[in-house]
């Protein structure tokens, strides 16, 4: 019997008789055992499985019941809740495939929902890294200053992906709990539980083609202490080793001098290290061809002269928010979008004179 089909607390056949009215009460490792079954019989491809896996931790993170989290897919709560427990009869391919055009329809609302996402360098090398991480099987470490756009393409990369992407945010000040709690809710699992079994059914929750991403992983080099640091990344190595998930390390420049490369600490990492097949640097300041595409986006020409200052310092979240807030201004006074609006609303704004 295979690893992903033992240590499961609860009775799968007592899974059953759960009515949708008791919500999701089932955790991401026990569903993934309990369907396992559908893979074994080859009724479901990993896909197929992984499909099933997204919707289940969908509805948990927006803490759903049965019946809500069936309305996405346009099924019944008593339906979705057999399937979910491993004793559906139906032909699971069609249900899967059905489950991932619905799954593809509510990823497009989201974005609609959002701002306007652009497809700039720095989506593009953080897309490519979260690939090679989820293809290879493999941890990536990806570097970069804070307010770049790091985590907004991540978050784009979970929303357009097929797979199952597990987000997980470092929280400042983290223990080791806290941190366990985080990786928790992202792949499932219930946060009460003790830390020890949190560790054994984290691994069970994920699976090879699931991708786990560890945003602001910096935080633990500045706000934890060394002992904490050191069992957090053992922790993240040991979820890797044992569930073979991709995975994604995340964090500024001080992730890489002060926790992976400190030579006070290096040697205590080097397992990890070792596991990492790629190292991304993001560059320090937006390039000059993100920003140009940005303000093309919003429709913003001509020259930029008056802002090139500030251009070449400014953060990502406030040169998106200061064009959208041009944008409507323009609009509503029917006026030209340019630079100089541009500057004279984010000193309005930020306070900033530019």
């Amino acid at each position: 019997m295979s690893e992903q089909m033992v240590m499961i607390p609860e009775n799968v056949s007592d899974m059953v008789s759960a009515k949708p009215s008791q919500g999701m009460n089932r955790s991401a490792d026990q569903v993934r055992a309990a369907m396992r079954v559908y893979v074994d019989a080859g009724r479901i491809d990993e896909e197929g499985l992984e499909t099933f896996m997204r919707l289940f931790v969908l509805g948990k993170q927006r803490g759903y019941d049965f019946d809500r989290t069936a309305k996405l897919v346009e099924y019944s709560g008593t339906t979705l809740s057999r399937l979910f427990a491993g004793k559906y009869d139906g032909n699971l391919q069609q249900v899967a495939d059905q489950f991932a055009a619905h799954l593809e329809m509510e990823a497009e609302r989201e974005k609609m929902r959002n701002d306007l996402f652009i497809e700039n360098s720095i989506w593009r090398d953080v897309s490519e890294i979260c690939e090679l991480a989820q293809r290879r099987n493999a941890p990536v470490r990806l570097v970069g200053p804070s307010q770049i756009g790091k985590t907004f393409c991540l978050k784009e990369f979970q929303r357009r992906s097929k797979m199952q992407v597990c987000y997980c945010r470092v929280p400042a000040a983290p223990t080791f709990k806290l941190l366990a709690d985080e990786i928790c809710d992202a792949v499932g699992v219930p946060t009460s539980l003790r830390v020890e079994d949190a560790r054994l059914r984290v691994k069970k929750a994920i699976g090879p083609n699931t991708l786990l991403i560890i945003d602001e992983l910096h935080e633990l080099a500045i706000s934890a202490g060394k002992g904490t640091a050191m069992k957090c990344m053992e922790w993240l190595r040991e979820i890797y080793d044992k569930s073979k998930c991709g995975m994604v390390l995340c964090g500024t420049r001080t992730m890489e001098d002060d926790l992976i490369n400190d030579p006070k600490i290096k040697g205590w990492l080097s397992q990890m290290n070792k596991r990492c097949i790629r190292v991304l640097n993001l560059p320090n300041r937006i390039p000059d061809s993100d920003i140009d595409l940005a303000a093309k986006a919003y429709g913003i020409t001509g020259s930029k002269a008056c802002v090139e200052n500030l251009l070449a310092t400014i953060d990502m979240n406030r040169l998106t928010t200061c064009l959208a807030v041009t944008v409507r201004w323009c609009n509503t006074n029917k006026h030209q979008k340019t630079w100089e609006i541009f500057r004279k609303i984010y000193k309005k704004t930020f306070g900033t004179e530019v």
